[in-house]
């Protein structure tokens, strides 16, 4: 696989321009590029992208493909572009819009959906018909019944479907060391046939 020479692996957070908005951490970005399966040729769809790190990560990655990122909040698509522009990516399309429905309607290899969504039966449905066969759908969830509604949607319909649980807490020191848990995240992934 073909690196780019700026990439390296699980970014520090401190790297990107950050804001309010909400961004996929270091350790759980790693395992969520890890179960994407990407190619230096990979094409890739980043929904929900918040401050753009899956994106940034996914466009080092695929630095002879391409990646598309769809977030419908304004402040989201414009740190998005300032993150993609800090890393020097020139492989990167940024929509701004609501999913499913203003998404550009290509194939991809692999597609990522980042943050909770009402619209997760639309959302899947379109992940069916614009996913390549043998693709990877990966979605990040916090809560249970985002989870579940995802999983639930995914059965008899992807094969490989896969759920992790993943909980981190960094170290910070305050007169001694003490670790502070972040948010648990469900990592789900799944394969089309």
């Amino acid at each position: 696989m073909k690196i780019n020479k700026k990439y390296m692996f699980g970014i520090p957070d401190d790297e990107f321009i950050r804001d309010k908005v909400p961004m996929t951490k270091s350790e759980v970005r790693a395992i969520t590029v890890s179960k994407l399966r990407l190619n230096s040729n990979s094409h890739v769809l980043d929904i929900g992208c918040g401050t753009g790190s899956i994106t940034v990560e996914c466009g080092l990655i695929c630095s002879e493909g391409e990646v598309t990122a769809i977030d419908q909040k304004t402040e989201a698509v414009k740190l998005t572009e300032k993150n993609v522009k800090k890393f020097g990516l020139e492989n990167v399309q940024i929509v701004e819009g609501a999913a499913p429905k203003d998404i550009p309607r290509k194939y991809y290899d692999s597609i990522f959906l980042g943050g909770g969504s009402r619209k997760i039966d639309e959302i899947i449905d379109f992940v069916l018909n614009h996913l390549k066969s043998g693709g990877v759908f990966v979605a990040n969830t916090i809560l249970l019944d985002s989870t579940y509604k995802i999983l639930s949607a995914l059965e008899g319909r992807f094969m490989d479907i896969d759920v992790a649980l993943v909980q981190v807490a960094k170290g910070h020191q305050l007169g001694g060391w003490m670790m502070k848990a972040n948010n648990p995240i469900y990592v789900i992934s799944a394969k089309l046939p």
